[in-house]
């Protein structure tokens, strides 16, 4: 995939991803939630089936790993808000990872390296204090506020670097 759609494609999914966190956030971290109910249900199931197929040690080892996500999701039931920083968490390793390669892009393009890299961080700081300065309510979700903001705006960012990167030239073969 080239950088330009590459660029699109994690803008417009930093955007909508933002929106949704700014807009909706109990419904957001719910959906978190059941999302990770499905996969936590599905790794058991997976698990119990690679741990009775196989043999010797490896059963075991898929049978502790089947437990585990077990004894997550009985712990989740009753402390629902650790299972949503977790999945916080990983959304912000992924923004983080988008965030890391725009800087990167923008790195390599010198003309634009002073002012695209500043430019997010100052946007998403001056963002985020109008939304919790004019919307106090925010603050009972603000880490899913946090992560919506600045996905939001390097969401911005991402289509745009997409929209203005040239051209790659084709290698002859």
């Amino acid at each position: 995939m080239d950088t330009r759609l590459s660029c699109l494609i994690w803008g417009i999914i930093g955007v909508v991803f933002g929106l949704l966190a700014l807009l909706f956030p109990e419904f957001l971290l719910g959906t978190f939630y059941g999302i990770f109910l499905l996969l936590a249900g599905l790794a058991i199931a997976i698990f119990l089936f690679l741990a009775i197929t196989s043999t010797g040690d490896e059963s075991m080892f898929w049978f502790g790993l089947s437990a585990v996500f077990l004894v997550m999701v009985v712990l989740s039931f009753f402390v629902q808000q650790v299972v949503q920083i977790v999945i916080l968490l990983i959304i912000a390793g992924i923004a983080f990872y988008n965030g890391f390669t725009d800087v990167m892009l923008a790195l390599t393009h010198p003309k634009t390296k002073y002012i695209l890299v500043p430019g997010m961080f100052i946007a998403a700081f001056i963002l985020l204090a109008g939304l919790i300065w004019y919307f106090p309510f925010l603050t009972d979700n603000l880490v899913i506020v946090i992560l919506g903001n600045f996905a939001f705006v390097f969401g911005l960012v991402s289509i745009l670097m997409g929209l203005f990167q040239k051209e790659s030239p084709k290698p002859d073969l």
